[in-house]
């Protein structure tokens, strides 16, 4: 294991890391699959599902361990449906890190997150019937990608800790980046990012959170008239 992360076991079993460069966990302390399952699968996915999408473009902010990802990539071939997945990272965590995790202990599917983080960067990669992945080595305010999104999940470490992640300019570029009916949604449910959401167009809701955490947001597009 990499001397500059520290590994903890989460309140449902998961690991979680402590960033070295921000000196925060890449996940709740409460449960990180238990969190990463209520906050991005089931009030995304599941969301854009019961209004019947079959083809869902999904954009991260923040691949980090990869943990997102691999869930979107099982819910996908649970349910038939296609998803192509785009995500963005600053931070790589280090291989040595990765093979450390132990969330296959939890959800199976090991060679599937290795492969995750195994694969090149910028690149589109068919993965499965139900899953094409790509991910960017970079930062959120230098990236353009063509598509637009059916979700985001934001995934950034909290406001406190990446405050430039929350600003009003960058909830213009996440509501610039979906489809209409688009969502997005979010562990945080601090005032002023619920603030920067509405005044960049987003319908808000404030939903239960995961463990440990009494609310979570989701925003979502207002399809234009």
């Amino acid at each position: 294991m990499s001397e500059n992360h520290e590994l903890f076991i989460s309140g449902d079993g998961s690991h979680t890391l402590i960033s070295p460069i921000f000196q925060t966990s890449y996940h709740s302390l409460h449960g990180a699959i238990q969190e990463s399952e209520i906050v991005f699968i089931n009030a995304g996915l599941e969301y854009l599902k019961a209004k019947s999408h079959q083809n869902i473009f999904v954009f991260e902010m923040g691949f980090g361990t990869g943990l997102n990802a691999i869930l979107a990539k099982i819910w996908a071939a649970q349910n038939n449906i296609k998803l192509c997945y785009h995500t963005v990272e600053a931070y790589p965590v280090p291989m040595e890190v990765i093979y450390k995790l132990n969330y296959h202990n939890i959800i199976g599917n090991q060679q599937d997150f290795i492969d995750l983080h195994h694969l090149s960067w910028s690149r589109l990669h068919t993965l499965s019937e139900y899953f094409d992945f790509c991910k960017w080595d970079g930062t959120l305010e230098e990236i353009e990608l063509e598509p637009k999104f059916d979700a985001i999940f934001f995934d950034a470490f909290g406001p406190s800790t990446q405050p430039d992640l929350w600003n009003i300019g960058i909830m213009s570029k996440m509501y610039d980046m979906l489809n209409d009916g688009g969502v997005l949604t979010s562990f945080c449910a601090q005032g002023a990012f619920k603030r920067h959401l509405k005044s960049a167009g987003f319908m808000v809701d404030a939903l239960p959170g995961p463990p440990g955490k009494r609310e979570m947001t989701r925003a979502v597009k207002v399809k234009m008239i």
